[in-house]
């Protein structure tokens, strides 16, 4: 039987990092959590959705004072792998300016900042990315229009939670 390279880096992540050693991603989040872990600390209901296997999501969530945003808990390798919280579309992406703005102010200027090209596969924008206490965010503002990168009906920005690379046994 073959294992992705996807499947194999799961693996070595879920096994290298210990409960008591594991990051919090996100709110009450952390990297290596099992699938049952998440569904208890987010029962099934109202804005709390389940995907089977593939992820747990949360809807309408307030980030920042009128900035919702969706957020997806991923978990196909049957462990929290990644956190990413998906930016409701807003007027000319005034919410990813707020939120890039809180985040520099929380966590000082970036470690990455680029800017990226779009493709078929994905939209114009750009990256910074900052590293704290074991955890990597990675913040992608979608540019390209008016209207954030993607319309009023597109996120105008993605925040990726995931453990440090330093975290990870490879």
């Amino acid at each position: 039987m073959r294992i992705s390279n996807f499947a194999a880096f799961a693996v070595i992540l879920s096994c290298s990092i210990s409960a008591k050693d594991r990051q919090i991603l996100w709110d009450k989040v952390e990297a290596g959590m099992s699938i049952a872990e998440v569904h208890a600390a987010y029962p099934q209901g109202g804005k709390i959705k389940w995907h089977g296997t593939k992820q747990t999501e949360i809807e309408d969530v307030v980030i920042l004072e009128g900035c919702e945003a969706e957020v997806e808990i991923q978990h196909a390798s049957g462990f929290v792998d990644v956190v990413k919280v998906k930016g409701k579309g807003s007027l000319g992406g005034r919410c990813a300016d707020k939120v890039l703005t809180a985040l520099s102010a929380k966590y000082g200027q970036p470690a990455v900042q680029r800017e990226r090209g779009g493709s078929i596969l994905a939209r114009q924008g750009e990256v910074s990315v900052w590293s704290k206490d074991g955890v990597a965010m990675r913040f992608k503002q979608y540019t390209g229009n008016a209207f954030g990168g993607g319309g009023l009906g597109a996120a105008s920005w993605e925040l990726a939670y995931t453990a440090s690379a330093s975290e990870i046994a490879l």
